[in-house]
Order: C-alpha cells, then structure tokens, then sequence
C-alpha cells in the first residue's frame, strides 16, 4: 500500500534523493544528475511515496510562487520534476496527498493556483479528469487573465525559453525527455480529445518541449464526487 509524505527540500536524505534520481533516469532520456539536483533544491516542498520501505517510488518536487499580474498578486505552486514508479501506475496516492496539501495551504488565499508544464500526456490529463475548469482546453479559448498567469510563470521561470503564443516551453538545448513506451501518443491515444489537444498545442513534446497549464485551487472547480475521493 503506498503512502505519500510531504517534507521541505531540506528534510529528505541524501540516500532518498539518489533514488529520486534513479526513479527520474529510470523513465527520461537525457538526465543529468547535477540538472537534477540543482533543480531538486530550487524547490521548497517534495512529496515522496512510499510502499514497504524508506525508499521513494515515486515523488513530485514543488516551488511556492508569487507572481505579478496586471498589477495585482497572484499565488500558487508550480511543481516540477514529477515520476512514478511503473508498477504503481494508476494509483492516485500522489495526487490525493498533493491535493490535501495544496489545498488546505490555499485556503489563507483568495486566490491560488496550480501552475504546472507538461511534456507527457498523462500529466495533462489529470487536469480534465479532476477539474472541470482548467486552461489551455480543446473547449474553449483561456481567458485573457488566466493567459497573463499562465504567460507571467512561463516567462519567470523561463525567460529565455517560453513561448507566449504557443504556450510551449521549447527549449533551445538538449533537454531531459520521457523514454519511448512511457507516454508514446499513438492512434488509440488521439480518439481522447483532451489528448489530441495536447499533441496539437505540443508537437514537440517527443523532444521534451513542455506546455504551461493553470488550475485554480479551489474545490468550486474540481469535478463532482473529486472531494470525496480526495478526502477534502
């Protein structure tokens, strides 16, 4: 049975963060250790799962962000590195641990938001299965004010490589990439609509190019019964 735990940067163990590693060269092309790790301690929260041991089979690395939009202030959470062990696929202990968290971290906010990129399609579709308002969509144009966020994280975070009209990271040097059989887009993928929104919006996600996604932390936008299954 998994569990998920959500420490600062700075309490996980050498020993923990090796295998976070392992885990993340496991499944991406192009991983660099010292890329790793400095992005790794650039954060301030990481959730770890766990299954019979001290030893991470999965974890999700996150950054609380504030953010200057149109003059007003915007905060949020943007997470990064993000990789489940195989075997555990399917299993929704990371999510229901990360939403308990953020969650009740966002309620001393008027507003907070999930700023995320995504260079896989199963990242995107976490955001259809448990939401029903969340931006970019095959359904609808995204707002002028959630573009202004989504192009305010994208253009801090990465000056130099955000795209403000595709909404595409698209980095200019070799970047880490998920390996072929881990989130390949074939015919039966594309027959999803939010799917094939995604390959649209990012043909270069094979490359490891990332599009920006926003979702509000607030239980009014997650999809009916979502609380329940979630313990909110």
């Amino acid at each position: 049975m998994l569990k998920g735990q959500v420490k600062p940067i700075a309490a996980y163990s050498e020993a923990e963060i090796r295998e976070m590693y392992r885990l993340m060269a496991e499944f991406y092309d192009h991983t660099d250790e010292q890329v790793f790790r400095k992005d790794f301690f650039d954060k301030d929260y990481c959730l770890a799962l766990y299954a019979d041991s001290s030893v991470p089979v999965g974890f999700t690395t996150q950054k609380v962000l504030t953010l200057q939009v149109g003059g007003k202030t915007v905060h949020g959470v943007f997470s990064g590195d993000t990789i489940i062990d195989r075997k555990y696929w399917g299993d929704i202990e990371l999510f229901r641990v990360w939403a308990n968290f953020w969650f009740s971290y966002a309620e001393k906010y008027e507003e907070f938001y999930w700023f995320l990129i995504c260079k896989g399609y199963k990242t995107y579709r976490m955001l259809p299965v448990f939401w029903k308002e969340f931006y970019p969509n095959y359904r609808f144009e995204t707002p002028a004010y959630e573009k202004q966020i989504i192009d305010a994280y994208g253009g801090l975070l990465y000056p130099e490589e955000y795209n403000s009209r595709t909404g595409v990271v698209e980095y200019r040097s070799e970047k880490d990439r998920l390996k072929d059989g881990v989130a390949d887009i074939g015919e039966k993928e594309l027959k999803n609509k939010d799917i094939a929104f995604f390959a649209e919006r990012n043909p270069g996600y094979r490359q490891g190019n990332d599009i920006a996604c926003l979702a509000k932390i607030d239980k009014s936008v997650l999809r009916s019964r979502v609380s329940e299954l979630l313990s909110l």
